[in-house]
């Protein structure tokens, strides 16, 4: 009884030794997701626009082609919108009735203070903001604009694979090459209330193929392949 049921599983072994193991572009995106955006937050106090955004990413953070453990995040970010004092600036942050205190940091490439807040929020939490600058609060009731757009973060993925399921597989070299993928909320450089999802893929030798899709119609507006 044991040889005969030996030798009805050797056709089976012999077919996937012969045929080898396939991997689908899908499972290559999204098992090597670097960082995803869930949702989004806005809101404004008399001196400051005040974004907030979370997801989950990987630690360390780096875009080197190896996707890490992934932690949850939250970043809140400040764009001084006046001739303003922004040193010491530093937040409160009360979700849910639970606060989150810290300092900003400088952006070294514009005028963005940001701070990381390493928790995830839901499109559905009550978040109050509150921006101290030289013993003066201001307050900012953050809305989630990303509960209304006609495309989420796996939408935006799946569009991305169906389009250019080839070129990600070349990426990769049909699985054989580290790779990892970020799909980011984006927003114009002017801030004017209209984002887009990044999508990108970058492997250990720095090739990469990206695109831009439209948060409401799913349009893929802009790529580099």
């Amino acid at each position: 009884m044991k040889i005969r049921y030996l030798f009805s599983i050797l056709p089976i072994c012999l077919v996937f030794l012969l045929s080898g193991c396939t991997v689908s572009a899908e499972e290559i995106a999204k098992n090597n997701l670097a960082e995803i955006h869930y949702n989004y937050f806005t809101g404004s106090t008399q001196n400051f626009k005040v974004s907030m955004w979370s997801g989950v990413r990987e630690e360390p953070y780096e875009t080197n082609g190896i996707r890490e453990s992934l932690v949850d995040f939250c970043v809140i970010s400040v764009v001084p919108q006046n001739n303003v004092s922004t040193f010491g600036l530093s937040y409160t942050v009360e979700i849910n009735s639970k606060t989150y205190n810290g300092e900003f940091e400088q952006s070294p490439f514009d005028k963005t203070l940001a701070a990381d807040l390493e928790i995830q929020l839901n499109e559905s939490d009550s978040i109050f903001a509150y921006i101290i600058v030289d013993g003066v609060t201001e307050i900012s009731k953050m809305e989630c604009i990303s509960k209304n757009f006609g495309i989420n973060s796996t939408q935006a993925l799946d569009i991305a694979i169906k389009n250019y399921s080839q070129e990600i597989l070349t990426l990769s070299n049909n699985g054989k090459i580290s790779l990892e993928g970020y799909c980011k909320i984006i927003s114009t450089d002017k801030n004017l209330g209209v984002y887009f999802w990044y999508i990108r893929f970058v492997n250990v030798d720095k090739k990469e193929i990206s695109m831009v899709i439209d948060t409401n119609s799913g349009e893929i507006v802009a790529k580099k392949l």
